[in-house]
C-alpha cells in the first residue's frame, strides 16, 4: 500500500510547526511524504495565520514575509515602516512570538486576508479588533479544508 491517512502529522516544511488533521501521505522512495497540493497548501497555512489566535512567531513572520516576495527593507516598510533590522529582530523571535506592536501585526494579518480573500476582509478585520492574544498556539490544518483554498 503506497497510500495511506495519518490522524495527526506535524510538518515543519515552512520552518514552524504546522498539525494536520488527517494527512493524506504516499511513499515515495520508500519514505512517507505528504501528498496534498503544495500551492492550496501554502496559500491555507498562510491564512491560518491570518486568523491565528494567538499572536505571530518570528518563524511565521518569515513565511509571510517569503511567501509575499519581500526583502527585509520593503517588509519594514510597508509594514511599521521601520528598517530592516527590525524586521531581523522579529524573525530572530524564531518559534516565540515577537516583540511587534499588535498594530503593525494586525495590518501583516490583513494584508494576508485582502491578498487572499478580499471578500472577508471587513469580517477578519472587525474580529482582530475585539481582542489582542497573548498566547502563542500551533495552528491545525485538515486537508479537506485544501479543496476550498
Amino acid at each position: 500500500m503506497n497510500k495511506k491517512i495519518q490522524k495527526s502529522y506535524i510538518d515543519y516544511g515552512f520552518g514552524f510547526p504546522v498539525q494536520i488533521l488527517n494527512a493524506p501521505l504516499k511513499k515515495i522512495h520508500g519514505e512517507w511524504a505528504l501528498d496534498l497540493n503544495f500551492e492550496k497548501y501554502e496559500k491555507t497555512v498562510l491564512f491560518a495565520l491570518a486568523l491565528k489566535p494567538a499572536r505571530l512567531t518570528g518563524n511565521e513572520v518569515k513565511f509571510i514575509r517569503y511567501y509575499f516576495e519581500m526583502d527585509l527593507k520593503s517588509f519594514g516598510k510597508r509594514f511599521g515602516d521601520v528598517a530592516h533590522s527590525a524586521v531581523i529582530k522579529w524573525e530572530k523571535f524564531n518559534d516565540e512570538p515577537t516583540n511587534m506592536n499588535w498594530a503593525t501585526e494586525k495590518d501583516i494579518r490583513l494584508a494576508i486576508v485582502d491578498k487572499l480573500k478580499p471578500k472577508v476582509l471587513r469580517k477578519v478585520y472587525e474580529e482582530l479588533q475585539e481582542t489582542v492574544p497573548r498566547k502563542s498556539h500551533r495552528i491545525k490544518i485538515d486537508p479537506s479544508d485544501l479543496k476550498a483554498a
